[in-house]
């Protein structure tokens, strides 16, 4: 099982630093300091914490900090460069409705 033995092996400090993670919404409090402490160097998501809140509302099963990412990572030692939120119309689409 050597390719499942790769895949467990954590890639260097540098090699993180240099990974770029894509998501459809932006990363809470919470997943930005998982994103911080793995060490990767980059996030690049569609659609904002904020706007996802317009979205869900009060809603129980998502509930928010209302608090961006980048605040997350400004209180950090190491920068993490962030890009967004990009295609934010796309990207709410498939919230539309579901939350209601």
């Amino acid at each position: 099982m050597p390719q499942i033995t790769a895949l467990a092996t954590p890639e260097s400090p540098q090699e993180l630093e240099l990974c770029t993670l894509y998501t459809s919404a932006e990363p809470c409090c919470m997943c930005a300091g998982a994103v911080y402490w793995t060490g990767i160097g980059r996030v690049v998501y569609a659609l904002s914490e904020h706007a996802l809140l317009g979205l869900t509302g009060d809603h129980p099963e998502n509930p928010t900090f209302s608090l961006p990412c980048r605040e997350v990572f400004a209180k950090g030692q190491r920068k993490v460069s962030v890009l967004g939120p990009m295609l934010e119309g796309e990207a709410a689409e498939p919230h539309k409705g579901f939350w209601s």
